[in-house]
């Protein structure tokens, strides 16, 4: 009996260490990152604009209608704040002038339509 129970509580227990630690994968060539409610970001620039793209823990894109979105970007001489917007799918956008982000700290606050805000921080390449 000791050893059905045994048994039952690790094949419990192993479920614990179901994620995956495979390493999320940037399709649009920007950074990306994990919140902590599971949703997978990627923040890509070009010298023109700033995209947000999100996805659910599973990889499939969320839509953005009805999302907002700010990200905080710091590097070493200012702290400068940007406002994104739905722009299809599962994108949030905005344009201006964003050449030299390289090395800059992100700070992405963003709601999903009738959700809580939600916060990822991570480092542009």
């Amino acid at each position: 009996m000791n050893k059905s129970l045994l048994f039952t509580l690790l094949l419990a227990c192993s479920n614990l260490y179901a994620h995956s630690d495979i390493p999320i994968q940037a399709e649009h060539g920007g950074t990306v990152k994990e919140s902590a409610a599971g949703h997978q970001l990627e923040l890509s620039y070009r010298p023109d604009s700033l995209t947000l793209y999100l996805k659910d823990h599973d990889g499939r894109p969320i839509k953005t209608s009805g999302a907002s979105a700010v990200v905080i970007l710091q590097n070493q001489q200012q702290q400068r704040r940007v406002a994104l917007t739905p722009s299809g799918g599962n994108q949030l956008s905005t344009q201006g002038d964003f050449a030299a982000l390289a090395g800059s700290v992100a700070i992405i606050q963003y709601t999903l339509a009738g959700q809580k805000l939600e916060q990822a921080r991570l480092t542009l390449q």
